[in-house]
């Protein structure tokens, strides 16, 4: 599942004795109870949740599910969403965890040891693919993120050969069970952001049959060959960069291409592909032309520093808004803001407390990159359910039972509330504070609609120069 730092080293005596695949046909109660309160924390935690390809996914036979892993427990977390009840390989000592190991437990997780946890046995790894493939042969879905751990690199890690492994041996040991490899990609806007973005983005399934019919001669050779297969798979969902500076300046070309039109709301499902093509024309032409591709880079990095410095957006820089509208946009703001201030303040007078404990925690934590989420969500699921608890039952001694009861789902509401309220409170900020910028400072305002300009112009001569791939990617 996830390479959670949060768990402890030492583990309980055995874990797949608690994962039998008996427990994980209907789920039972408890299990969907717990899977619906993460999914609801991970759709709070992100403002915009976009799964695109869902229909690439097969029915009716087993699956393997493979997903790049840059986001601690977030990850099989959003996988989760995709509804497919998937039985996911999990490090060992995740069932040390207290808030993990039940849903582990109840949704059938299968333990991985692994060399680099001190003290796992990691002969125990033969019973873990043997369950395995007991589930794929009883038609069963598992998930897996071969590159074996969390981590923070811009692109794919190498993967693992585990998956190719499990899908092989299930196929000679059972039969010809038809499994299909099911690559799934995960891109976030700002991982570590209460309230940015995320994408799943299901890739086209893998028919291992060419490696099934190799591993009868030479398994290893097999194996090798589905697990190139399966990185291809993975690298046609993702984001990959030589660096995290050179996914920020392509990143952000692509978005100023793909906004060009004023359409900042664009979704991030079509920005991947802008993104990910425009990545393949930079490649080509950093190698073709790099003091071309030097220049470009140059012209991103200057216009962002320039908005940066003016604290403005790029949509603000092409957004003509006569003073009548702006005004109109002022008094609706300040109407929406004073009706929904009483109980925006009563949410935020409520939450503040396991809000900053949560955003300490995360900020501790903060040199983990990859478990940043992971600390903000898990710690809110479970701080703000206990605050709520102890306002109840303040409350319920001071004023009786009756408002005791009403306080925690009170406290729930007006939290989502005071979300929302501050949400759109800094929009409007920001957009008022833009415009009075750009309004009053005139020189500036021409100056970052020329640097605009220019830049586009730079950006469409590189995609008339650049691969074929790239403009048809893009158009």
């Amino acid at each position: 599942m996830a390479n959670c730092s949060a768990a402890s080293a030492t583990t309980i005596e055995d874990p797949t004795a608690l994962s039998s695949p008996a427990r994980t046909d209907d789920w039972g109660f408890r299990a969907r109870v717990i899977a619906a309160i993460l999914r609801r924390a991970v759709r709070i935690f992100f403002r915009d949740i976009e799964i695109v390809g869902l229909e690439r996914v097969p029915t009716g036979g087993p699956l393997v599910l493979v997903a790049n892993h840059v986001n601690g427990i977030v990850d099989p977390l959003l996988v989760g969403l995709l509804g497919l009840r998937a039985r996911f390989l999990a490090k060992s000592t995740l069932w040390s965890n207290p808030i993990i190991r039940p849903l582990l437990d109840l949704t059938g997780g299968i333990p991985v040891y692994r060399h680099q946890d001190a003290g796992e046995d990691t002969s125990k790894n033969a019973d873990s693919f043997a369950r395995c493939h007991d589930a794929l042969a009883a038609g069963q879905v598992i998930a897996l993120f071969p590159e074996g751990k969390s981590h923070n690199a811009a692109s794919l890690a190498p993967l693992k050969t585990g998956a190719a492994r499990i899908v092989l041996e299930a196929e000679a040991k059972h039969g010809d069970l038809g499994i299909r490899i099911v690559p799934i990609g995960l891109t976030f806007d700002a991982k570590g952001l209460f309230r940015s973005r995320a994408l799943l983005r299901v890739g086209h399934p893998i028919d291992p049959a060419p490696e099934r019919r190799l591993y009868r001669g030479d398994a290893w050779v097999a194996v090798r060959a589905l697990t190139a297969r399966i990185a291809r798979g993975l690298e046609a969902v993702t984001l990959n960069y030589a660096s995290w500076e050179e996914a920020r300046l392509i990143d952000r070309a692509a978005d100023l291409y793909a906004d060009a039109d004023g359409a900042a709301a664009r979704a991030l499902g079509d920005r991947f592909t802008v993104r990910q093509t425009f990545a393949d024309g930079y490649r080509d032409l950093a190698t073709s032309d790099p003091e071309r591709a030097r220049a470009a880079a140059d012209a991103v990095a200057r216009y962002d520093t320039l908005l940066h410095a003016a604290r403005v957006r790029d949509e603000h820089v092409i957004t003509r808004v006569p003073l009548v509208s702006a005004c109109r946009f002022l008094g609706r703001s300040a109407l929406f803001l004073l009706g929904w201030l009483p109980l925006a303040l009563l949410g935020t007078a409520l939450n503040w407390i396991p809000y900053r404990l949560v955003g300490a925690l995360a900020q501790r934590r903060a040199a983990e990159a990859d478990f940043v989420a992971t600390y903000k969500l898990i710690g809110g699921v479970v701080l703000f359910p206990l605050w709520w608890l102890l306002c109840a039952v303040a409350v319920g001694a001071l004023a009786g039972p009756l408002a005791g009861f009403a306080t925690a789902p009170a406290a729930a509401g007006a939290a989502l509330v005071a979300l929302h309220f501050h949400e759109r409170r800094a929009a409007i900020w920001e957009d008022i504070r833009a415009y009075a910028v750009l309004r009053s400072r005139r020189a500036l305002a021409r100056e970052l609609a020329q640097r605009r300009n220019a830049l586009l112009a730079t950006l469409h001569e590189l995609v008339q120069r650049s691969a074929s791939s790239l403009r048809t990617g893009i158009v």
